[in-house]
């Protein structure tokens, strides 16, 4: 397709360059109309010249007039006349060198004040430098009219009376009544140009003093413009070569240009929150296959891995070892130098242990001291116990973190693939049993297919069992009320899970909780609790109920899953108003994660209007100095204080420790466990916010709790 545009278009040139271009248009626009103007100008001015060279002729030719009737009527003599006639002109000069002459139609001339050697003479002779008769011509153009504007050439005369060269000059002359005198008066067209040069010049001078300021104005103006418009490019082209942290220049400026860069600027804040989102989804999504400190797989990411790798050796029809490593005293260094340095030390731990890996093993950490290794292809029995005695070496050997050395030793548990099991929660689960019985034998490794397999297929059993009380809802709530001390009323209630199984009836839920927190079932089960609870605090909406606050205990798991937000807008319908009767406690073992991205998770979380508490305070790894920056509005004291309460001086002062620096926060504090007056009197008197426990309530199903919140019960303030 061929170009139709011309080679020199406007949007060749910089926008100086046009103003300089507009500037350079208008000052020949200018000037031609200047041109024009003095041009027409010059006409005016010698129409008006001749205006007044007539007026002043007309104006003395009176008087003129009426000396010569005097004359006439023999009043005066020839001399006098003269004389007068003399005096009066020289009198009526005007301007600055302007006179008027008198003379005869013979020649003779009379009067003339501009060059008197000329009275008395006879200028019939004389003639201009074209060499033509002054006379002649001033009396043809006459001829038989009264008055005429001659136009001859004369000489120039100073101001000292000397005569200079002629130029071009033009007369008004009249004849005198009465006699055969010519009075006239001119100027010379070079004085009216003289003057109309003076006043281009002034008009010159002015115009280029207004097109330096118009040039400097442009100048100025386009350096406004383009100086901006080049910053914004500038911007523009960061923005798309991806440096989105630079200032956009600007856009406190109230013009288009200052619109544009707002834009620019808003442009700008919306890549950067596309790009803090992007990396927040990667953060997640890196997450959920990922443990944050090691960056190895996670539990979940290890049964995708472990479930891909079965399908691939099913093909090739060879062996696959897992093995789940336990690093002994791992737990007890955090317990003694911290979660940073326990940190470190199994980070160096993991980097030696990835130099005997090959490059198709998976490495993950299964739990918080508890590695797993994939090893497909694994070889002969002999092959593996080489490989088993090559990683307890390797752990066995001591590292050094900040000058303080550390020796950990392992255990193994090992199961093979297909012997023991070909789904991939078999041959963890085996593994893992395995690795108990090495723990409880303290040997160094243990393979499965060396133990009995009854307590594995139990597990086996209760993960199916568990999978089918989801679908066919065996699973249901109770409601423990949970009282405050200052209104001796039920204000809300922890809802507890209860599973009642078709055959083995009601099994505790310390049974099945840490179990499906280890196979990774416990996302289902606190999905399913998440949704029953919208459900109930629905129907009660509708019922006209007085509402309670239901408090939730979430695995960290859930709570940390990016699409948390999410699933409580999808299992509540978006329902503000339910969701301020919502509370999620989390426990102390959840702050072990990443604090700020807790911290987004809480302050989401809380937008929505739910509750947030932490359960079992003073058990785990947190402290009130490290949850004083978390937007939570309760901790709950562990239960295992308020049982020595009565016994244990000690439990009682830190009962108290917790009571005063969480209202200091700001926090309001629960005791559960509350089961004898002795410790709820005690309670009291420390100031503690809310208690519940068997004393007040056990765990009371729907239709109890409905009727508790009828009776409008209250605890009695005089106990003890």
């Amino acid at each position: 397709m061929r170009n139709n545009r011309p080679l020199l278009s406007l949007s060749h040139f910089s926008i100086r360059r046009k103003l300089l271009l507009l500037v350079s248009l208008s000052l020949f626009s200018i000037l031609i109309s200047t041109a024009l103007a003095a041009l027409l100008h010059r006409n005016d001015l010698i129409d008006a010249r001749k205006n007044e060279i007539r007026s002043v002729v007309e104006a003395t030719a009176g008087t003129i007039t009426d000396l010569h009737a005097r004359f006439t009527a023999n009043q005066i003599s020839h001399d006098q006349l003269i004389a007068q006639v003399r005096m009066h002109l020289d009198s009526a000069r005007y301007r600055q060198g302007n006179y008027l002459f008198l003379l005869d139609a013979s020649g003779q001339m009379i009067s003339d004040a501009g060059r008197p050697e000329l009275e008395g003479t006879d200028i019939s002779s004389l003639t201009d430098s074209r060499g033509g008769r002054l006379l002649t011509d001033l009396l043809t153009q006459l001829g038989n009219r009264n008055e005429v504007f001659w136009h001859y050439h004369w000489a120039v005369s100073d101001d000292q009376g000397q005569l200079g060269s002629e130029s071009a000059k033009v007369s008004y002359v009249t004849r005198i009544a009465g006699s055969n005198w010519l009075l006239g008066s001119g100027v010379h067209l070079q004085d009216i140009d003289r003057q109309l040069m003076e006043r281009l010049l002034t008009l010159a001078i002015l115009m280029l003093t207004l097109l330096l300021i118009t040039l400097a104005a442009a100048l100025i103006i386009a350096h406004n413009i383009s100086t901006p418009i080049a910053q914004l490019c500038q911007a523009a082209r960061r923005l798309g070569e991806g440096h989105l942290e630079g200032e956009v220049c600007g856009t406190q400026r109230r013009d288009e240009l200052g619109t544009l860069a707002r834009a620019v600027e808003l442009l700008q804040s919306q890549a950067l929150d596309a790009l803090r989102l992007r990396k927040l989804s990667e953060h997640a999504r890196f997450l959920e296959e990922f443990d944050p400190v090691t960056r190895l797989y996670n539990r979940q990411a290890l049964g995708e891995a472990l479930e891909r790798e079965i399908s691939r050796q099913q093909r090739y029809d060879s062996r696959l070892a897992v093995l789940v490593i336990r690093l002994v005293l791992l737990r007890e260094i955090t317990t003694q130098w911290g979660r940073e340095c326990s940190n470190r030390v199994l980070n160096l731990i993991v980097e030696r242990l990835r130099t005997h890996l090959r490059v198709d093993d998976v490495l993950a950490r299964h739990g918080e001291d508890t590695l797993t290794l994939v090893r497909p292809e694994a070889g002969d029995d002999e092959t593996l116990k080489a490989l088993l005695r090559e990683l307890l070496e390797t752990i066995a050997t001591p590292v050094s973190v900040d000058g303080q050395p550390f020796t950990l030793h392992g255990r193994i548990g090992v199961s093979l693939y297909p012997g023991d099991g070909d789904q991939e929660f078999q041959l963890i689960g085996r593994a893992e049993e395995a690795l108990r019985s090495a723990r409880r034998d303290e040997r160094d490794w243990v393979w499965f297919n060396a133990l009995t397999t009854s307590p594995v297929d139990q597990r086996l059993t209760l993960w199916q069992d568990i999978q089918v009380a989801l679908e066919e809802d065996q699973f249901f709530l109770v409601f423990q009320p949970i009282f405050n001390l200052n209104s001796n009323q039920p204000v809300s209630a922890e809802v507890l899970l209860r599973w009642r199984h078709p055959q083995q009836g009601l099994i505790s839920p310390a049974v099945f909780i840490p179990f499906a927190e280890q196979t990774g079932l416990v996302k289902r089960i606190d999905l399913w609790v998440l949704n029953a609870v919208a459900r109930q605090l629905r129907q009660w909406s509708e019922q006209g109920l007085n509402m309670p606050r239901l408090a939730l205990n979430l695995s960290g798991i859930s709570f940390l899953r990016p699409d948390f937000e999410q699933l409580l807008n999808t299992a509540f319908n978006g329902d503000l108003q339910l969701l301020q009767h919502l509370e999620l406690e989390l426990t102390e073992g959840v702050l072990i994660e990443d604090m700020e991205r807790i911290q987004e998770q809480i302050d989401a979380v809380r937008q929505l209007g739910v509750q947030i508490s932490i359960d079992d305070f003073g058990t785990g790894y947190s402290s009130l100095s490290r949850i004083r920056n978390l937007d939570i509005d309760h901790i709950k004291i562990d239960r295992s204080f308020i049982d020595d309460i009565e016994s244990s001086p000690q439990s009682c002062k830190i009962i108290e420790a917790i009571l005063h620096l969480a209202h200091g926060l700001r926090l309001k504090v629960v005791a559960e466990g509350v089961e004898t007056e002795a410790q709820l009197h005690e309670l009291r008197q420390m100031g503690c916010d809310l208690v519940q426990g068997y004393l007040l309530s056990r765990p009371l199903e729907r239709s109890d709790y409905e009727a508790l919140l009828d009776e409008d019960l209250e605890i009695d303030a005089d106990i003890l």
